[in-house]
Order: C-alpha cells, then structure tokens, then sequence
C-alpha cells in the first residue's frame, strides 16, 4: 500500500542522467523524497553498467551475470540487479540527445523542471549542448549538479574515473587492506567512494533547492567526487598535516582500541567482528568467554598491552570465536556491554530480525523481472514516510507519459518520434 501522505519534495522535476551509482543513488535518494524524477536513457547507445554488461547471457547463465530472474529473455537489461537496487520511484525516457532534435525537445523539459543532475566525464554535458550556460538561458533558475569525479577544474579536469580508481586518487585505496599487503593486488570493492558521492550529491541538491527558495536563484554546482571522500579522511589527513606521518593500512584493527577485529566462526567461512574499548570492557569480554587461561597473562592487562600483542591476542579470541556461530558471539557480548556484530551475507540480510522489525524490504512487482523483495527506504520520516511508488523503469517505458501528458505531444507526433528513433524502448 503506498503512503498518500504529502512528501517533502512533491511539486518538484528532476531530470537525470544518473551512471553506475553516484548519480543513479543520489536520484533515488531524492527519488524517495516525493518529486518528479525523470531518469534520461538513449537506444543509440548499450547500457551504463547499471542495466549489464552484455546483450543476452548465455543460456543458464543469466543469475551469474547479475540478472534477477533465470530466464532473461529478449530484454536482458531489465532484469539487470543494480538496477532494480537502485531506480525506484522515477519514470524513464529515452531520448537521442546526439541530434538536435533530441536536444530542442530536452530543452522542453528542463524549461518545466527544478533541478538537472548528471556524472558523465567532465564536459560531456557541454559537448552535448546541454550545458549550464544553455540550460541557464532555457530556465534562468534551473539547478544543475554535476558529479564527475575530479571537477571541472583544476589540473586533472577532464580525467574519466570510475569509482575504483577514485579510491586510489583520493588516498583511500592506500588505507585499505592489511598490514604489509600489495596494494596492486587490493580489491577496491565495495566502491566506498561512489557510495559517498551519491549521498553528497542528494543533499547538495537539496540545500540548493532551498537556497532557491530563499533567493529564487538557481546555481550550477561541481561536484568532484574524489573530494567528497577526504572529509573520511580526515584524521590521517590531518595527523600528516600536524605531524608528518604517513598513515598505513590497518587490516581490520583500530588505533587505540584492541582487540578489534574479525574474527572465524562456526560454520562455512561465516565471521564476527569485536570491538574492546576499555580495560572494563575488556573484563567483561574474558567473562563471557568464560576466562581461558591465557587472558590472564600480563601482557593482555591494559590496552597498551594488547595493542602491542595483537597477533597473539587474536589467536586467542579465535579459539573462543570458532565455537560459536557469529550471531551467538554478538548475544553473547553485546549482553555484557561488548560491541560485536556478525559478517552478513546478502542473504542473511533478507532474514535479519532488525530489517523485519523496520519493514526495510519491500515487495515489488516488475512487468519484466515478476515479484521480488527491493531494499527499501535508505531513511524513515516521522512525517512523511515515503514508500515504493514506482517499481523500477523499463527503457523508454514512462515516454508516452513524459512526452504526451507532461510536454503535450500528440500520439502521432510520438509515434513520428519513435519511427525516427529518437526515442524507444530497446537498443538499437
């Protein structure tokens, strides 16, 4: 059932041109919140990742591609899962914008509409003809958010990045992994930094819209991706600035608190992590373990102790740890005060007793992939509680809508569209 109450950004128009997840997140962020978003595609041009990667997955072989069904049939692209995750609550149009035809209608729609958001490279808006000085002059207080990974200044302007190598240009890739790794072999996943860059870009919109309200004036903003990772930062930041140290890759430890780490469980590569803050913490952490021998020794007394004897310490724990399924350890050590939390497959997620209390997944039915559970809400309202209006958008499906009730476009004149192909719903 989907809540009729008035959300926070009703009577507001989007345009998107989301790729991956940066721009597609920040829109479904906003998405969530109530207004209009119209998400842009082209047939002329194979998907972003976000739809797959390939055409048609070989037979049976459709659910290793990352599709949410086992027959993808003719339009692979629909069953796409990261875009399924990540394009709830916005209609979908395709629209030839390498044509000026395209383009005369794109300005229709912005000359209509609030705020237009986009992370192509660096310029490519320009290139198109639909950059901020043109779409400034169609709507003098349009809103436009552009999130390419290093700015449109300064001396990288221009580089294409992707999420994982912002992570290594932004310092953070030099943070992760383990102590004395090889950071060409690091694995970058999960892409932190379009994660961030994606609620960065949502709120950016949202304290423009408000400042328009305020004004009534409209702004472009540029939004580098890379720079929206260092405020995660900023304690190794700033300990170089201050001191000149260099930070290293910690593995899963912390500076001034041990043990903190990961630890083996009971069963097929399942695992807990534990975090000990105090010497009182620590106390209660042996208590429930049942104090084995070996927590009592000297070296484990105090914190510096333990920080100093971590490899040996963590041997220790693990002979606990591996008796016991991951969620038991949490009960267990949560109940005398200890932080410790399971490692969670994506399926342990769909049973977590916390999600179900808080109706975090959503049932939702697609005319292409059937009935699925969708992650839902990334933030509950007590006010406005938002829903899933619209289950995610199939290519061109909302064109009709977007192009006949919102610009006025006659059935023919759509139809001539289509025949032209600047708008449809398949590749070409």
């Amino acid at each position: 059932m989907v809540n009729r109450t008035r959300l926070p950004l009703e009577g507001i128009r989007i345009i998107s041109h989301g790729i991956v997840y940066t721009g597609t997140g920040a829109a479904t962020m906003l998405a969530d919140m109530g207004p209009e978003v119209i998400r842009v595609e082209s047939i002329q041009r194979f998907p972003a990742w976000t739809r797959g990667a390939v055409a048609r997955p070989p037979r049976g072989m459709a659910a290793s591609y990352g599709y949410v069904d086992n027959d993808a049939g003719d339009k692979p692209w629909e069953r796409f899962y990261s875009f399924h995750a990540m394009n709830r609550n916005q209609y979908g149009i395709t629209l030839d914008l390498g044509r000026p035809e395209g383009v005369e209608i794109y300005k229709r729609l912005v000359r209509i509409s609030d705020v237009v958001l986009e992370n192509f490279a660096q310029g490519v808006m320009d290139r198109l003809g639909i950059g901020y000085p043109v779409l400034r002059e169609v709507k003098p207080d349009i809103i436009m958010v552009s999130a390419s990974g290093l700015g449109a200044e300064g001396p990288y302007k221009g580089y294409s990045t992707f999420g994982t190598n912002i992570g290594a240009i932004s310092g953070m890739m030099g943070l992760r992994g383990y102590p004395g790794d090889d950071m060409r072999v690091r694995n970058p996943a999960p892409v932190w930094s379009d994660n961030v860059a994606a609620g960065t870009l949502a709120f950016a919109v949202l304290t423009a819209l408000y400042y328009r309200g305020k004004t009534g004036k409209g702004q472009f903003i540029d939004l580098s991706q890379a720079e929206t990772m260092l405020p995660h930062m900023g304690e190794v930041i700033m300990d170089y600035t201050m001191n000149q140290r260099v930070a290293k890759p910690m593995g899963n430890r912390d500076p001034s608190m041990a043990p903190h780490g990961c630890y083996r469980c009971r069963g097929n590569d399942r695992w807990v992590t534990i975090a000990v803050s105090s010497d009182e913490e620590w106390e209660a952490f042996c208590q429930a373990m049942g104090n084995p021998p070996g927590t009592k020794e000297e070296r484990f007394g105090d914190v510096s102790g333990r920080l100093a004897n971590q490899d040996e310490l963590d041997k220790l724990i693990e002979e606990w740890t591996i008796k016991h399924d991951p969620y038991e350890v949490m009960h267990i050590l949560q109940k005398v005060g200890v932080a410790a939390g399971p490692v969670v497959t994506p399926s342990d997620l769909y049973s977590d007793p916390h999600l179900k209390e808080r109706g975090f997944f959503k049932e939702v039915t697609h005319r292409e992939a059937g009935t699925h559970l969708y992650p839902g809400m990334c933030f509950k309202f007590s006010k406005t509680p938002a829903d899933i209006r619209i289950p995610p958008n199939c290519l061109g499906e909302h064109n009709e809508y977007v192009y006949g009730e919102i610009l006025g476009m006659s059935r023919k004149e759509i139809a001539e569209l289509e025949e032209e192909q600047l708008i449809g719903d398949a590749y070409l």
